[in-house]
């Protein structure tokens, strides 16, 4: 599982399992990104279980 990060126009991608790590970095400078990262640490958990929410609302209908 992954999220996206849009920062001035670059992307980031994040995984967050096993643990949270940068995947992918398009332009977003090191200082952002730490920043960042300490944002998506602290809500990964919701952040799963957000989208396991929504999977689990499409997969019902």
């Amino acid at each position: 599982m992954h999220i996206h990060v849009i920062f001035n126009g670059h992307e980031a991608k994040y995984w967050l399992e096993p643990q949270v790590e940068l995947a992918k970095n398009t332009g977003i400078p090191e200082h952002k990104l730490n920043e960042i990262k300490t944002i998506v640490e602290k809500y990964a958990d919701r952040f799963k279980e957000q989208f396991r929410q929504h999977v689990g609302k499409r997969i019902d209908d």
